[in-house]
């Protein structure tokens, strides 16, 4: 299948003669032994791994093996057209295979998201058409409880048009978005960290302006910003584009890259997610006392899913707003997720 995709591809340049029988064979060679060989790890060091429960997960759209098996299948198809580019001409020695993706051992947030960086550049996927549909399905706790759980399939077009859901079995669409963070804005983001976490401030701080702007001329005035409030809202904000949106790998290990660039979040190795699978967490406790986090599979780098739990009793004075330790406020986990070309149809 190998050899038949290359020559399907070559056939489509007018410029290309056809491989020699002796280049593909020798190409296939190094495919499968570039496939099979053992990769050793940087320093006899090697990455977090947990065991799988058995159960229903989440289907990664793109997995390790799969990832080094597009970057071995580029190396092949540049040497075959390397060697056959042009009819006639003196022979080219073929390159040899590219070095084997390494992944480092993890033990910090810049860790997390430097791996999921370099899985992303080794195998990028494409970017949702605006007239695309994204479907996730999701498993939330309902609101106040700690054990009773609905599933929810959202339909959500990439330039915010329309979304869809099911109601009673039926599936119900709807003109507009009731999204805050909407994917022309997500699909906007640089994928250089940094910069990302720089637009997502400048965006906290716009909106704040904006709310400031409302209540002018009214007795009510919004104060200033602390930084703590401009780290809690760009977390927050980065969080919740991930929750109903299907993003490229580039973009989201870009978005795990900027929020281990804001002060306090941290990084925990052994976490269970709602659909208790195993996973690692990117978290931050907010005002010392509510903690946010998402849930990121330790093997593929998928999103997983969100909690907010409070962590430590929290009364404000004259907002009558108070928490309790323990309790839940948005637990949700991404049972499947993809592209589609319209509402109603699962990757």
């Amino acid at each position: 299948m190998i050899v038949d995709e290359l020559r399907q591809l070559k056939d489509r340049h007018d410029a290309m003669p056809e491989a020699d029988d002796e280049v593909v064979a020798r190409a296939r060679a190094r495919l499968l032994a570039h496939l099979s060989a053992p990769r050793p790890r940087a320093g006899g060091s090697r990455p977090r791994v947990f065991a799988r429960p058995p159960g229903p997960r989440a289907r990664p759209r793109l997995g390790w093996v799969a990832g080094l098996g597009a970057a071995a299948l580029a190396v092949v198809l540049v040497a075959v057209i390397t060697i056959t580019a042009r009819e006639g001409s003196p022979p080219v020695q073929a390159q040899p295979p590219a070095t084997p993706l390494r992944l480092g051992p993890v033990a910090s947030a810049e860790d997390l998201a430097g791996n999921a960086a370099a899985l992303a550049a080794a195998a990028p996927d494409p970017v949702p058409e605006p007239g695309q549909w994204a479907y996730v399905k999701s498993r939330n706790v309902l609101q106040q409880s700690k054990t009773r759980t609905r599933t929810h399939e959202l339909w959500r077009r990439a330039d915010e048009k329309q979304f869809a859901y099911l109601e009673d079995g039926e599936l119900e669409v709807v003109d507009g978005s009731e999204f805050e963070v909407t994917y022309p804005y997500l699909l906007s983001l640089p994928t250089d960290p940094a910069a990302l976490l720089a637009s997502v401030y400048a965006e906290v701080d716009a909106q704040h302006a904006r709310r400031q702007e409302e209540r002018r001329g009214g007795r009510a005035t919004v104060p200033p910003l602390t930084q703590e409030q401009r780290h809690t809202y760009a977390f927050q904000h980065i969080v919740q584009g991930m929750r109903d949106a299907v993003l490229p790998r580039t973009l989201r290990a870009a978005m795990y890259g900027a929020l281990a660039k804001i002060p306090g979040v941290r990084y925990e190795a052994r976490a269970t997610d709602l659909a208790r699978r195993p996973g690692v967490t990117l978290y931050r406790v907010h005002e010392g006392y509510l903690r946010d986090e998402i849930f990121v599979d330790p093997e593929t780098y998928e999103y997983l899913g969100y909690r907010t739990i409070v962590v430590r009793d929290f009364e404000q004075p004259g907002a009558y707003y108070s928490v309790k330790k323990g309790q839940l406020l948005g637990w949700g986990s991404v049972i499947a997720s993809g592209v589609v070309d319209r509402p109603g149809l699962r990757p």
